[in-house]
């Protein structure tokens, strides 16, 4: 049987929100380091974070500083996309 494939969208929403854990949910801009970004996400991949990170950055959700990144922040934007959606009308 075949590995189900990885959930970029869950992958990227997982990122951002240990980013935000780990911020304290301070607004932005208060910075993480990406090691402990990872340990959060329990990821021994550093590609993979890296490419995360690359991808958010380019969506504006997070900053990062240093290349590859050794530290990121996320934007306001970026607390908007893993913001809990209020409920639509029950129908």
């Amino acid at each position: 049987m075949a590995a189900k494939p990885p959930d970029a969208a869950k992958f990227l929403s997982d990122l951002l929100t240990a980013v935000h854990d780990l911020t304290g949910r301070r607004p932005p801009p208060t910075w993480t380091h990406v090691d402990k970004l990872q340990r959060k996400l329990g990821i021994a991949n550093t590609d993979a974070v890296e490419a995360g990170i690359r991808l958010a950055v380019a969506r504006g959700w997070l900053r990062s500083g240093g290349d590859p990144a050794t530290s990121v922040t996320l934007t306001v934007d970026g607390v908007r996309a893993i913001a809990p959606r209020p409920a639509g009308p029950a129908g």
